[in-house]
């Protein structure tokens, strides 16, 4: 009698458990997964487990103890976004095939530049007069062939340690001294693709800290 007044217990924790063994036996590179592109949003939970956060149609997941995030608009994944650390690493060739740079090496605007022979454009959320209100990041989109379906890659470096800032005060030197210091601080640069060589030339060696892959990537404006 008592085993069976705790079949009815041992089966709700079950249910209730499953999510969090998804997410725990999930790996990231499950999880971002070219093949999770275009996936329902429920499928794609079966995998990655419950979302950690949501925030409208964007759903944060820890896998592996790693950061990402998935974009469900209609419910449906269409972009997929993974911070970087040296234990979070992004292995891009199920996305964009042999335009991925090498899984076993360190991601870097430079090795994106080599494996996918560019262009990239570059964006940047402030590059002057900032503030403190957060850490501004500068991004590199790339746009893969009909091949490929055209598929987005933006990686983007965050402002905060010496590699990444000196290399922003270079492409920020160099666009002041052609275009004036009012091109910077108002952001012109985002919609001017003639400074993009000058800053893929001060990015080349600056370590990416995320990485976002679909289509119709959002970026700064001008």
């Amino acid at each position: 009698m008592k085993v069976r007044a705790l079949l009815p217990l041992v089966s709700a924790l079950a249910l209730a458990g499953l999510p969090v063994l998804a997410q725990a036996q999930a790996t990231v590179t499950q999880v971002f997964n070219g093949e999770m592109l275009g996936t329902n949003l429920k499928y794609f939970e079966s995998v990655a487990g419950v979302a950690r956060t949501s925030f409208g149609d964007t759903h944060t997941y820890k896998v592996q103890g790693c950061e990402i995030t998935a974009d469900a608009t209609g419910g449906t994944v269409h972009q997929l976004r993974l911070a970087l650390s040296p234990a979070c690493k992004a292995d891009l060739s199920s996305f964009i095939g042999d335009f991925a740079p090498p899984a076993n090496q360190p991601l870097t605007f430079a090795a994106l530049h080599q494996s996918t022979g560019g262009p990239l454009e570059f964006y940047a959320d402030c590059l002057e007069m900032c503030g403190n209100a957060y850490d501004p990041s500068v991004y590199a989109l790339w746009e893969g062939p009909r091949a490929i379906g055209f598929t987005q890659v933006k990686v983007e470096a965050m402002l905060t340690d010496d590699a990444a800032i000196d290399a922003a005060s270079k492409w920020s030197a160099e666009m002041k001294k052609h275009k004036g210091e009012e091109f910077v601080v108002d952001n012109k640069y985002n919609c001017d693709r003639s400074f993009d060589p000058i800053a893929l030339q001060s990015f080349k060696p600056v370590a990416i800290t995320a990485v976002t892959i679909g289509t119709e990537l959002g970026k700064p404006g001008c």
